[in-house]
Parts: structure tokens; sequence; C-alpha cells
């Protein structure tokens, strides 16, 4: 199941990211680490129908940073791309200050 999110991007046009079945497991990683509080929460409703708020996104931009660091601290693999993309789509919506909506997919 990926999750799908999207945040609008003027009248018509929407920015979309998705956290894909490969990036799952990397999240898991994390979850219930006190350092990565929103990225917890994320996991914990991976599959809910969400919508995540401008202060939320930029709290999760700063934990997939410092995610990042960890595991290249550590020496283990990851997928970097669909992180770094994850990183950016939260970026540009708290940028923005847009509401992020989210829908699961089977």
């Amino acid at each position: 199941m990926a999750l799908n999110m999207y945040f609008k991007n003027g009248i018509i046009r929407k920015t979309r990211c998705q956290i894909s079945d490969e990036l799952v497991p990397a999240l898991y990683q994390i979850h219930d680490n006190a350092n990565f509080p929103q990225l917890t929460w994320l996991i914990d409703n991976l599959y809910d129908s969400l919508q995540i708020q401008p202060d939320i996104a930029r709290a999760l931009v700063d934990e997939i940073l410092a995610f990042e660091k960890l595991i290249l601290s550590l020496h283990l693999p990851f997928p970097r791309v669909p992180l770094q993309n994850l990183q950016t789509f939260f970026m540009e919506a708290a940028t923005n200050q847009q509401v992020i909506h989210t829908s699961s997919t089977l």
C-alpha cells in the first residue's frame, strides 16, 4: 500500500508525492524513536486519510534530514531519492503554507 499526498499549487494544479512501498520499511526503522515524533505520527497514521498542516510539514522536513544523517552515519542502505523527494515535498508545502491531503491505495 502506498500513501498518496498532494497540496494545492494554484487554482487547478496540485503538487503530488507518494510514500512508496520501498520507503515504508526505512521509515519503520525510526518508529517510536523519541527523536522523530512527527515521523512516528506519520507512520502510525500512514493509511488514514490525513491532513498535514504546514507546521507539521516543516517538522517532518527537519526529522527527515536528521533521519538521513543518522542512516548515513551508520552506513546503512536506504532509498535515498524517495526520501529526498519526500523532504522536498514537505518543504514546499510548508514554505507555501499549504495543507497536505492524503489517501492510501491498495
